[in-house]
């Protein structure tokens, strides 16, 4: 039994924090809830990165510049003529923008407002930048913000690509709550696109609710990127499931841990260790 400090936790909302005589079982629950709350925010935006890839994907597969009720296309617009912030290394970009005006426009599974803006100079350099508004997913999350995906070209050989990846904006959770969130991802990539496909990624995120006292911060672990494995999952499931790697977790509320994804093996256990102890469960 030990003193330790208590947040009962719903979806980040610090409910009540007292100091009480607990068990280490208490504990390590807490812990393994942040965790899951940390977690089910980062599926969230991988959700928001969809439309990204769909908006993408559109572009194209676009061969002219059009315009309708809830979108536009502008194909190889020259930079020089019409400069945007964070694309001055490149001589032209191309913009979609997708515009939700109620029962005239019907997207896939949100709604919301996004602007997408590509440029690209192949092999070795590639840049997009989503800019989020009021876009709400089918788990009910609101997103206001920006994802920026650049090619790293000092990292990237002709086999293995790798991408930078940074996130920032608020997001409402479906309780009302409002966080800000941000992270700084790394990824890179082998035999991508197939069946073998291996993700490595290192990346560091704070969450932090904008109401409350309230912030979880969490790290790769230097020299053990997260990995995960196409083989290891069937279809793209395998992305919610890290197979390797280990991430430190740090809050203002006293919950610290590590979480360990295991040595490579197609499972899904994790171990998290705090002070604590030790506890094992299933993603």
């Amino acid at each position: 039994m030990k003193k330790l400090l208590i947040c009962a936790l719903i979806f980040g909302l610090v409910v009540s924090c007292t100091k009480n005589d607990v068990d280490d079982s208490v504990s390590e629950q807490n812990n393994k809830e942040t965790f899951e709350l940390s977690k089910t925010v980062n599926l969230a935006m991988d959700d928001f990165g969809k439309i990204s890839e769909q908006a993408s994907i559109d572009l194209k597969n676009s061969s002219k510049n059009s315009k309708g009720t809830c979108f536009s296309i502008e194909l190889l617009i020259p930079y020089q003529e019409k400069p945007i912030p964070g694309f001055s290394g490149y001589e032209h970009y191309s913009k979609l923008i997708l515009n939700d005006t109620g029962d005239q426009c019907q997207f896939d599974d949100w709604t919301g407002s996004l602007e997408y803006y590509v440029a690209e100079d192949l092999p070795s350099k590639f840049k997009d930048s989503a800019v989020f508004k009021n876009v709400q997913y089918d788990r009910g999350y609101i997103f206001d913000g920006y994802r920026v995906a650049q090619k790293n070209e000092e990292q990237s050989t002709d086999d293995i690509p790798v991408f930078d990846v940074k996130i920032d904006g608020v997001i409402t959770a479906p309780d009302g709550e409002t966080y800000q969130y941000t992270t700084n991802r790394n990824f890179s990539f082998q035999n991508r696109f197939t069946e073998q496909e291996v993700i490595t990624l290192k990346e560091s995120s704070s969450l932090e609710n904008l109401q409350k006292p309230f912030f979880i911060k969490s790290k790769s672990v230097d020299g053990s990127p997260i990995v995960y494995k196409a083989a290891c999952f069937e279809g793209l499931s395998f992305l919610k499931y890290p197979v390797q790697g280990s991430q430190d977790y740090s809050s203002n509320f006293g919950v610290n841990f590590n979480i360990n994804f295991g040595d490579g093996t197609c499972d899904r256990e994790v171990i998290l260790t705090s002070i604590e102890g030790t506890i094992t469960f299933d993603l």
